[in-house]
């Protein structure tokens, strides 16, 4: 079982090594590794979705919306298992962003209003994923991570937006 959260863990903590490469350089290239971080990130998380289907849901994906169900109602009181769809959303657009990096490392942000969402979508997903419905010290460490993307997304929002320089969105 200690390889089902250290995927997740490991892909989180890669994901934001990887935005915050990208952010902090905005307006030029991000470095190399930057990239390979966030994308393998996303290979991680998904072996973590394909360990937990094997090890905890038998293959069986009714068995995985119930068990979302579950924690949802014990976090907020209402039993909904739609938690699972959109975590495939999210891998997909994690994955498009990738993609998207890849093709054009010179713009691997695409316009600010695009950024911003993403970065919105993001900040909810693993705001969720890693803060509300962590328990004990995971619930520290998913602050931590949730917290440096929001100073490191706030970083480059002031970079775009310094006197004399006109805001992108």
């Amino acid at each position: 079982m200690i390889a089902l959260y250290l995927t997740i863990w490991l892909a989180l903590a890669l994901f934001v090594g990887g935005e915050t490469g990208r952010s902090l350089t905005r307006g030029s290239r991000a470095p190399g590794w930057a990239w390979w971080a966030f994308s393998l990130g996303l290979v991680l998380a998904l072996v973590h979705t394909v360990l937990a289907f094997q090890w905890v849901h038998n293959w069986v994906h009714a068995d995985a919306v119930n068990a979302t169900a579950r924690q949802t109602q014990a976090v907020f009181g209402v039993s909904v298992g739609w938690g699972v769809y959109v975590n495939y959303v999210f891998y997909g657009v994690w994955m498009a962003d990738a993609a998207w990096w890849r093709r054009f490392p010179d713009l691997s942000q695409p316009a600010s209003a695009v950024t911003w969402g993403l970065r919105a979508f993001y900040l909810v997903i693993i705001l969720n994923a890693a803060v509300i419905f962590a328990v004990g010290p995971r619930r520290l460490l998913g602050l931590m991570m949730v917290s440096w993307l929001a100073w490191i997304w706030s970083v480059s929002w002031r970079q775009t937006t310094r006197p004399g320089r006109a805001a992108e969105w």
